[in-house]
This record gives structure tokens, sequence and C-alpha cells, in this order.
């Protein structure tokens, strides 16, 4: 089977990859007074806590830890080293498109190299008469270059994955999936997969007062500014392999071409607008499409106390879908706990409502993760999404002529996940999950659905890379991010 040498290769690749990373290492001297040093001012990064005369607490694990919490280059907490997961999540903080800098105060003379990658190799079981069966791969590796520029950083980004060769070319089985087209009909019972680029972009960040930053991204690859983090990289999916089924309602853009952003942030506030091509990606998935841009979005984010944060965003798209052609008004509202993955439990609750052509339509999810223990995790997933009935009946052929009201099928999904992880090596983990789902929908797909289907998925996964060694926690805060 070819998944087994591309699965191995990747695997390899991360490996030869990784040991870049250490040369950057640092690590915080510890105190060796008793007498009490000096409180650092609110803006003072990378200095040394004050002694205690007892040792700090051992601090738990962070949730999300795997594929989906490894994109954030925030601060670690204060733990053993070997006790301590490795990433956190929300990408933006790695590229620099956010008020915070997890690097605030700490010159980056040269370029420093990030590389994270995971593989995923899994067998996957849809039931019911539209199920089917698949042994597959799930993958992605990303270099991030920084390097600073003036008085702000330029990062430089590509993250690739190989799905183009270890999905079938219809993609990955999901029951009650839709979005994108294959050979000129739409996709049903499939989630696509990713474009051997999945991002390729330049970030310019740069302070703006004490206590915010500006930014602009050009990327012939991105992800404009709509929707929250893409599933794959939420600390709040966990270790689920799967996409929702609300996907098309809610972060599908976190692949578009030619793509330019620019946005402020003032401490807990930040603003972000993008021009970009609306269309989704074609089945080619090994080029860069390109394309006019002519789709535009805006969004803006909160950071709560406590751990809670928001986003309320809105797009407009011109013709995203080859196979049904029209304009899409796109809005979302997502409230998050522990999104950054510095607490065991992430949760996020996420509304996506489409406005087209042929009607309206709302998709909503709930999904949370928590950390057991260093090396075991649960997650979860509930939504539910208003789809095509007609386009899930005769799965985007010989469809009776459409209507004035469109035929609405309301789906429901309930996923529960587990995953055990074992360490390797502070930069390679292997981890062996599962997970089962469950279904509702209307009695008049039956016919095609079955009575009751439910599938599931069994999986050995694979994450290599750290983040550089001075983004562990050695006294600095990611409170204050106005200076570098």
């Amino acid at each position: 089977m070819k998944t087994f040498p591309l699965f191995a290769a990747l695997f390899v690749g991360g490996l030869i990859s990784t040991p870049a990373l250490a040369q950057h290492e640092h690590h915080a001297p510890a105190p060796v007074t008793p007498t009490p040093a000096p409180q650092p001012s609110s803006h003072q990064h990378g200095a040394t806590a004050p002694p205690t005369a007892t040792p700090a607490p051992a601090q738990t694990p962070h949730a999300g830890h795997g594929e989906h919490g490894e994109m954030q280059m925030g601060m670690e907490m204060e733990q053993k080293p070997d006790d301590r997961n490795l990433f956190q999540s929300d990408m933006t903080l790695m590229t620099g498109m956010t008020p915070r800098d997890p690097m605030a105060g700490m010159a980056m003379p040269g370029w420093h190299l990030m590389v994270l990658g995971v593989a995923r190799l899994s067998y996957n079981h849809q039931g019911g008469r539209s199920g089917d069966n698949a042994l597959e791969s799930s993958n992605w590796n990303m270099l991030h270059l920084a390097h600073d520029l003036g008085r702000g950083r330029l990062s430089l980004m590509m993250m690739n994955s190989l799905e183009p060769a270890t999905f079938e070319k219809s993609g990955s089985p999901e029951l009650f999936q839709t979005g994108e087209s294959y050979r000129g009909r739409p996709l049903v019972d499939h989630q696509h997969p990713h474009d051997f680029f999945m991002n390729l972009s330049a970030t310019y960040r740069a302070p703006l007062g004490a206590d915010g930053a500006w930014w602009v991204q050009l990327a012939p690859v991105g992800e404009p500014a709509i929707g929250p983090t893409a599933f794959m990289h939420r600390a709040s999916s966990g270790e689920n392999p799967t996409a929702p089924l609300g996907h098309h309602w809610q972060d599908s853009t976190h692949i578009s071409f030619n793509v330019a952003t620019v946005g402020a942030g003032w401490k807990a506030v930040s603003v972000e607008g993008s021009a970009f091509h609306g269309a989704e990606p074609d089945e080619h998935r090994w080029d860069i499409e390109g394309g006019k841009i002519d789709s535009a979005a805006g969004r803006i984010k909160l950071s709560l106390p406590a751990g809670w944060s928001a986003q309320v965003s809105h797009a407009f798209l011109r013709n995203p879908e080859a196979a049904a052609p029209g304009d899409l008004h796109r809005t979302t509202a997502s409230l998050h706990y522990g999104a950054e993955g510095d607490r065991p439990l992430a949760a996020m609750l996420l509304w996506g409502h489409n406005d087209e052509e042929h009607g309206l339509s709302d998709s909503v999810l709930l999904e949370a993760a928590y950390q057991i223990k260093r090396s075991d995790q649960v997650y979860g997933r509930a939504e539910w999404v208003e789809k095509d009935r007609r386009l899930l009946e005769f799965k985007g052929s010989a469809v009776p002529p459409a209507i004035d009201v469109p035929d609405i099928a309301r789906i429901g999904a309930l996923t529960l996940g587990y995953l055990h992880d074992f360490v390797l090596a502070r930069a390679l983990r292997v981890g062996a999950g599962a997970d089962l789902t469950a279904y509702s929908f209307p009695s008049g797909l039956e016919r095609v659905y079955g009575s009751s289907p439910v599938s599931y998925h069994v999986f050995l996964r694979i994450r290599w890379g750290k983040p550089h060694g001075g983004m562990e926690h050695s006294g600095m805060t990611m409170g204050h991010s106005g200076s570098r």
C-alpha cells in the first residue's frame, strides 16, 4: 500500500529536520540568593522570578498538546523537563499577527528556524449505506523562519502536506461531509485532501506603542481574516483527526490564494482585514493556483480574562465552489476557553452562517479537549449543520431542478475520542488513539444512509519538532507585547 512508504518518509524527514532546533536552546538560571530580587517592571521580560522558600507547585499539562496545539509560539508552563507538553495553539502567534509577542524583549540576530510536523496513519470506517473504509494518512510539516528587521520582525512560513498522495483523490470518507469538488461534481460524504502547499507566507510585525502592534502579511497561499484558527491547529480540537461537518461554514478558507492581510491591535483587542482570491482549491492539489483578488474579509479578536477569548468575522467570497457557482457571504462568531493550550481544558463554541444565492444555512459546533495527564487526553465534538438534502441524497448527480425554497436537512454529529501519548524525546512523540461518531438526521435520508450509522477511527500519530528554546518559560511573560 502506498500509504506506508509515504508515512515513513514524512516521519524520517521530520526527524532529520528536528536537530536543527537544538542549537538555539536557552535555559533560565535558577535563583541562587535568599534575598528577594527587585520586582520587574511591567515590560521587563526574561527576568528570573523572585526566590521563594517553598518550591512552586507542579503545573498541569496543557490541553490540546497534539497536532492542533502545535502552532503557537507561546511560552511553556514552568514544568520539569520530562513533564512538559511542548506545544500550544493558534497559528496567529507564530506569524506575529497578534498584539502579543511571545519573543518580546528578546533580540533575534540572524535567522531562527522552527520545524513542526505531524503524521497520522489511520484506519477510517464510515458506517451505513453511504459509508466506506480507508487506510490513510493525514499529515503536514511546517518550516518557520524569523529574523529581526528594523523595529519589527519578519516571519516566513511554509507548510506542506502529502495528503494528495496519502488520501484517495476523492478525499477521506466522512459521512454527511460536503464542500469542494472532484471531476466536476461536488464532493459528498468525503473530506477533500489538503493541498501540498497549505501555507506560503511572509509577515512583518512591529510594535505600536507600549501595548500594541501592527502587522502585514502577503501570502501566495495563506489564511484570510475569517473564522477561528483552522480545526487542525486548535487546542480545543485535541487529537481529533476529522474535519467538522461545518468546515465550509466556519474555517474552510484556511487555504486561500493571493492573500494580503493588514491588522493592528492594542492590549486585548485586534482588528484585521484581508483581500484574497475567493475560490476554493481545485482538485489539482500539487500546484499553487493563484487567481484574481476578488474577495474580502474582516475580523475582530478579543482576549478576555481568565483564559477566555472570542472572535467575530465576516467575509464576501466570489464563486467559492466550482461545482455550485455563486457568491457567498460568510459570518462566524466563536467563544474560546484555553485557546492558547496553557490549561488542562480547551473548549470552543462556534457559529457559522452562509448566505448564498440559493438560501441561508447555519452551523453550530461545540468541541473540547481535556488533558487528563501528560500522556492521556480525551476529546469530543458536538455539531449541528444545515445542509442541502438533495445534495446528500443524490450525491451531486441527477439532482432534481432547484426550487425557490431550499430543501434543508439538519444534521447532527457527536464524536468522543481518546489518545495515549508516548514521549520518545522532547522533540518526538508517538500516540495511539481512537474515536467514535454517531449521527442524527431526517428520516427521509435513511434509505441513503441507513437507520443509525456509526463511524470510527483507529490511528497512530507521530509528531515532531519543538518551539525555539528561547520561547520556553524563563520568567518571560506574554501579557505585554509592545516591545520586541
